[in-house]
């Protein structure tokens, strides 16, 4: 049977192992840099034992015994981990990163990794790991992660390659995050205004008819096209929106952001490069932006 070690037992590494044990999957073993320090190493110790994994006292431990090694550390010490690692590892084992870090340091790591023969997946988990354990969402780029799913799949897991390069799932899951924390940001900027002012359930619902039924992907080509075009219009209105929170004293870094965000897009003149015509899409848009790069400061 594959033999799994994980390098540092946080939420992840726990997770994963409390759904891997339900499927049968038996004899995981960890290490982590925190499990014989106060207070951390009780809950470490607490949860390995609900997850029927083994904590081991050194790194080298979990990495000469096993055949994939998942390592779930924080990205600002990803190198340091690799670091400690690299020198165990031997042909043919398979070096998970699940970390949030750059794919800068994913190459990197894969530098290392590929001088001592052993297979590298670049993972990015994308989803809720209390909620959905091992099941969570992964997307494995690098040349060990068709391999990685391979062997996990079985168990339940949901790994979907992504590329050959590492850096690429990364790179997904960092990109995402733009929007994925930026919305919730705006959300949240958005309800406070909604409830100093009593009319929550009226924006609310008023979104909702915006945007309930519409594809994401009819959405960016409608509201990027719209917006070009409409920039320096609805950066007047985000004036507006800003007055209002002043007014009842809430702040509103979102809303400046995404005026100032309206008034960089005004220098293209979108409005007068599609004033016979409707742009074909966001990517008629975002080629004319990646194209003439125009240097425009915020105001």
């Amino acid at each position: 049977m594959i033999k799994l070690g994980f390098i540092g037992f946080g939420e992840a590494a726990f997770n994963i192992s409390k759904g891997l044990f339900a499927e049968g999957f038996t004899g995981i073993i960890a290490y982590d840099v925190m499990a014989n320090q106060k207070p951390m190493c009780n809950s470490i110790y607490s949860r390995a034992k609900e997850a029927e994994v083994t904590i081991l006292p050194n790194v080298g431990d979990v990495v000469k015994q096993v055949d994939v090694v998942i390592v779930s550390v924080p990205s600002s010490y990803t190198m340091d981990a690799c670091h400690s690692i690299i020198q165990y590892l031997i042909p043919g084992q398979i070096y998970v990163d699940v970390g949030a870090s750059t794919p800068e340091i994913k190459k990197q790591e894969w530098e290392l990794v590929k001088v001592k023969g052993a297979l590298f997946s670049d993972s990015a988990m994308l989803g809720s790991l209390p909620a959905l354990k091992h099941k969570v969402p992964i997307l494995a780029s690098g040349n060990g992660a068709s391999k990685f799913r391979d062997i996990f799949i079985p168990y339940g897991m949901k790994i979907d390659v992504v590329g050959e390069l590492p850096g690429e799932a990364s790179a997904i899951k960092l990109l995402r995050s733009i929007f994925m924390k930026g919305i919730a940001a705006l959300m949240i900027e958005m309800l406070e205004g909604s409830e100093a002012y009593g009319v929550s359930d009226q924006v609310i619902n008023s979104i909702s008819s915006s945007l309930d039924n519409i594809s994401f992907k009819e959405h960016l080509d409608r509201i990027v096209t719209g917006t070009a075009i409409h920039a320096h219009r609805r950066a007047e209105e985000l004036v507006g929106s800003i007055q209002l929170l002043e007014d009842v004293g809430l702040k509103y870094y979102m809303t400046e952001i995404s005026k100032k965000g309206h008034n960089m897009l005004e220098p293209y003149n979108f409005a007068d490069r599609f004033i016979d015509h409707n742009p074909n899409g966001w990517k008629e848009i975002l080629d004319i932006i990646m194209t003439e790069r125009l240097d425009i400061g915020l105001r």
